[in-house]
This record gives structure tokens, sequence and C-alpha cells, in this order.
């Protein structure tokens, strides 16, 4: 299926409603009831990860990082006006990525994208031919599902995964610096012959996702479970990650402390932060 969500936003029509982080918890229904079964493995596709590098380490955002990026004072003027409330059905037997890929259109990107649509164009002034929520390519290597593009930069890219195939234990085992754990000591042990600390199936959806870190640098994985983030390009100047120096940064979400709406809307903030669209306490 290919989105491409450039809809002309109606004259908006003030509303009264909660401010700050509340305003924004819309959030996809709980569903993980609704998928059943165990741990799913992904298997390697040559096509998707063949030119790929997996990254050896990771570090974890700050833990206020995308509640700061919900507080933005353009994203707050815009949820005053734009924010609708939504109903949603519970969505039932999901499995496949087709499923999540339907899921999410409906529960998840239509809302924020009229959010964000708005805060670009009566916020920031920016012409709405300029913005661009496109679906996946069918020519090329690099075709990830969704795509953010503002003033032609892509901000975000949106990858979905099948349900139960993203856990958080994969990537922070034994990946994740943090302290008494250095970058350097992750990568002494890490097998040899083996590319990276990221185990199971961290270690082949990171690669996919450092393939598309080519056209942008912040990757959002979606199952309509779990939702990740990733910035390959954390380092001075959004310079690519760097495993000893500058870790690839991470950020898991299981939609409860922040919900997948929130996670969603704050990682559009931080990557128009990141391309400079949007200023850092805009």
């Amino acid at each position: 299926m290919v989105i491409k969500d450039r809809c002309a936003i109606s004259p908006p029509t003030q509303v009264t409603m909660p401010s700050g982080t509340q305003a924004i918890a819309l959030r996809l229904p709980a569903v993980r009831g609704s998928a059943p079964g165990p741990y799913y493995q992904v298997q390697s596709s040559g096509h998707s990860t063949s030119i790929a590098v997996a990254p050896k380490t990771i570090i974890a955002f700050p833990t206020d990082a995308f509640t700061h990026c919900l507080q933005s004072p353009a994203l707050q003027h815009s949820l005053q006006i734009q924010l609708p409330e939504v109903a949603t059905e519970r969505s039932h037997n999901l499995a496949t990525e087709g499923d999540i890929e339907r899921a999410a259109a409906v529960y998840l990107l239509h809302d924020v994208n009229l959010i964000i649509e708005n805060l670009l164009i009566n916020q920031l002034h920016i012409d709405a031919a300029k913005i661009e929520c496109v679906g996946q390519s069918t020519t090329g290597t690099s075709r990830p599902d969704i795509k953010y593009t503002v003033n032609g930069k892509t901000f975000l890219v949106v990858e979905y995964k099948r349900t139960n195939a993203l856990r958080d234990n994969d990537w922070t085992h034994a990946a994740l610096v943090k302290p008494g754990r250095t970058a350097e000591q992750i990568i002494k042990n890490i097998p040899k012959g083996v590319q990276t600390a990221l185990t199971d199936n961290a270690g082949v959806v990171s690669k996919q996702a450092s393939k598309y870190s080519s056209q942008c640098g912040l990757v959002l994985l979606c199952n309509y479970q779990d939702t990740i983030v990733l910035d390959f390009t954390p380092g001075a100047h959004n310079a690519r990650w760097n495993d000893l120096t500058d870790p690839v940064k991470y950020f898991f979400s299981d939609g409860q402390r922040i919900t997948h709406k929130q996670l969603l809307l704050a990682a559009l903030v931080y990557g128009l932060r990141k391309v400079g669209v949007l200023g850092a306490n805009g």
C-alpha cells in the first residue's frame, strides 16, 4: 500500500483540551492479547541487508529526550487546534507486516500526519507541497515502508515489522553501552566471525535500518506492540555513528509510559530539529 499524504488542511476549529503530553495521549489500541504466539525469528534478506552493516553497540537516548520533544511550543500550538478526538476500534488478529501496515495507516499515521501538517504549515509557514509522507517506492534497493520529507529532506523513516519480532532484550542485553560497560568492552566480547553484539532479530533488523539510514539517520520501527527509535547520526553535525565514540542511539517503548502516537510525534519533532526546520526549542 502506498501512502502519500499531502491533504489540504481545512480551516482549524478551536477546541478545548488538556495541554502538554496529556493532549497527545491518543494511543494505538492495546493489541498484545490479539497477537498470540512465540517470539518470531526474522530471517535475513539478501536484497535488504547485503550492503548494510549493523552497529556493534548502541546507547540509550536520554530518558527525557522524547518527552522534551512533546513539549515543543510549535507542536503544542498545533495540538490546540488540530488534535482530533479519535475513537478507534480494537484491531484483532495482527500477524504479518501487511497487517501492521494497514492498521498503522488507520490508527497511527493519519491523525499524526494531520497534526504535523498543521505544525509545518500553520506554525512554521512551510508550503504544503513541500511536505510529504511517502509510501514504499517500487524502484531502487533502499525502500523503507514510509518516509517523511520536508523541503526535499527526509527527516524520519518508518519501518514496519510483524508482531512478536521486536524484543528489547535483543538490543540491550549484550550491546548497550551503560555505566560499568564501555563500548570497547562490548566490542572485545563479540565472538570471532560475528559482526555485532546485537542478538537474534536485533542483528538482522539493525542491518536493514542502517541501510535506510543512508537516506535519513532517524529510523522508527513499529510492529503495533512495540516501537523502537534509532538514531544512526548521533555525532556532531549529524555525523554517522561510531561504535566506540558515538554509538547508535536507541529507544524502546511498549506503548505504556509513552504511547505509540506520542512517540511518533516526538520522533517527528526530533527529526525536524535534526534537519534544522524546527529550532532546538521550537
